[in-house]
């Protein structure tokens, strides 16, 4: 730990340069050296003790008293030779230090690239600021999988309790229960196979209708009706002409059957309601139910419109026949019976 002499700020080892106020980090200044102190002369009383003669220096008299003992000659400073001028100490010389690896959150500086502590307001490697510094992004996954914190000191990780391990091992054996009989019923009863197959091919023809958009329209080899009113029987439903209509008493509500050739999958159907330019001169039907071959069913709601309708028909997957039942419809300014100019069915391939 290297403490700031300006701020105070403490910054880590290595660091050249203080993170808070950026004065650079000097070396820990060596101590200085003790002057060395001469030992005194010794005396005795009454007695000087006579210092050996020096080359240059002045020898001393033995002192008598009642005599005036003179001080050393002063001396006259002798010349001086000449010698090389110092050098003066070197400038600053930056520290090989360590290069930080870059986390998450680090500051890059932009003079030398060193990666800096968030906390940091100053490099500490080459002093720059690092207001502009550019921020080190996370990585995506750790966004997506956030680093699980380990436990606490002290603590230690709940294990499920003796009832919570029942409650699980009796939902897999009713899960167990189930899928066995599921099994023996799709084996067994016919009706319910032929149900299963039908969601498994609709549901197989849903997914490859997102991948294709070719339409392509369905004949009914025969159309029927539960009744009918006279020169307006149920083949003009299906005759592709929008100047005929099929009619019939709205008590009770009527139902077409439409049969085709061979199994099919329907996947739109285009409706046109009411009798042509005489728009509400006929009950139109409302609400249907369709139900299929196969089992299946599907509901649909019509709009009260003179023109073509287009609408999504659903778990219609490897149907042969299709009984329409008309559950409602929108009222009539004349008739009382209830007609459709035309129905035509699709499939996507």
């Amino acid at each position: 730990m290297i403490v700031c002499a300006q701020c105070g700020e403490r910054n880590a080892e290595g660091a050249e340069f203080c993170g808070s106020c950026g004065t650079y980090l000097e070396w820990e200044p060596k101590p200085a050296q003790q002057p060395v102190l001469h030992q005194p002369v010794q005396h005795q009383s009454g007695q000087h003790q006579p210092v050996p003669y020096q080359s240059g220096q002045h020898q001393s008299v033995p002192y008598q008293p009642g005599q005036h003992q003179p001080g050393p000659e002063p001396q006259q400073p002798g010349a001086m030779q000449p010698t090389t001028e110092r050098q003066a100490p070197a400038g600053h010389q930056p520290r090989l230090t360590e290069r930080r690896a870059a986390q998450a959150g680090d500051l890059i500086c932009g003079q030398c690239g060193e990666a800096n502590p968030p906390v940091r307001k100053f490099c500490a490697r080459c002093g720059s600021g690092l207001v502009e510094a550019r921020v080190v992004a996370e990585k995506w996954w750790r966004r997506i999988f956030p680093k699980r914190e380990p436990a606490k000191a002290g603590t230690r990780h709940r294990r499920r309790g003796s009832a919570g391990r029942a409650i699980g091992r009796v939902v897999r054996w009713v899960l167990a229960i189930l899928l066995l009989a599921g099994i023996g019923a799709y084996g067994l009863i016919s009706p319910f196979r032929q149900a299963v197959n039908g969601q498994a091919v609709s549901a197989a023809n849903t997914v490859r209708n997102w991948f294709s958009e070719q339409v392509l329209p369905v004949r009914p080899s025969q159309v029927t009706a539960s009744a009918s009113i006279a020169d307006h029987g149920p083949d003009l439903v299906a005759d592709n002409a929008k100047n005929t209509y099929w009619a019939a008493p709205a008590q009770p509500l009527p139902a077409l059957v439409f049969t085709f050739e061979a199994p099919v999958t329907l996947n739109e159907a285009i409706f046109q309601i009411g009798i042509g330019e005489d728009f509400q001169t006929a009950l139109r039907p409302h609400q249907l139910h369709l139900v299929y071959s196969t089992g299946g069913t599907f509901d649909l709601s019509l709009a009260d419109e003179p023109g073509p309708q287009t609408v999504k028909v659903q778990n219609a997957g490897g149907v042969q026949r299709v009984e329409m039942y008309i559950v409602s419809t929108y009222p009539s300014l004349q008739g009382t019976d209830v007609a459709i100019s035309e129905i035509e069915f699709f499939t996507v391939e």
